[in-house]
């Protein structure tokens, strides 16, 4: 897989997005600049693109999330916890587009699922949403959860998530987990 990195002006939006046009495009650039806006002073905006997923592929595998554009936010990184905010454009498993916000912190449940999303806003592409208005609504959400806290404790208590790592792990798994 090809994995391409840089700042929002090298992100060729008009060869991910063939049937967007002008307008949708610049709808876009205006939202992803206000994400980028809003990342913590110092931190570099970096946005990822995915060349080889530009055509939905024919046969996906339940779990795989193939991401077209893709910018993450680190929020908070102290102690083993961290915060992190997304927001992308994928294909979903029925092969269509969707714009997706999310905010993402370890688990610290029993069973280990690894990472949560909580809270998780997804916006199909379909007739009557266009993929800039899709992709202006996921980032508005985004900015809205990035004006509520930056704590990933805030985000566990709103998704009746456990607050601590359990005891019964191991510390390894607790740090790293």
């Amino acid at each position: 897989m090809t994995m391409m990195c840089g700042p929002l002006d090298s992100v060729p939006l008009e060869s991910l997005f063939r049937r967007l046009d002008g307008p949708g495009r610049q709808r876009m650039l205006q939202a992803a600049a206000a994400v980028d806006a809003a990342r913590p002073t110092g931190q570099v905006p970096q946005w990822q693109w995915f060349p080889d997923h530009i055509e939905c592929p024919t046969v996906q595998i339940d779990g795989v999330v193939l991401e077209i554009l893709l910018a993450e936010i680190s929020l908070y990184d102290e102690g083993g916890d961290w915060l992190e905010a997304a927001i992308d454009v994928e294909w979903t498993s029925a092969g269509q587009l969707s714009a997706c916000a999310a905010m993402s912190m370890p688990c610290w449940c029993p069973e280990d699922h690894g990472t949560h999303y909580a809270p998780l806003y997804n916006v199909p592409v379909d007739a009557t949403t266009s993929l800039d208005e899709a992709f202006e609504a996921a980032a508005h959400h985004l900015m809205d959860w990035l004006d509520r806290s930056r704590d990933p404790s805030f985000w566990r208590t709103r998704a009746n998530l456990p607050r601590s790592s359990s005891p019964s792990r191991p510390a390894e798994q607790e740090r790293w987990g």
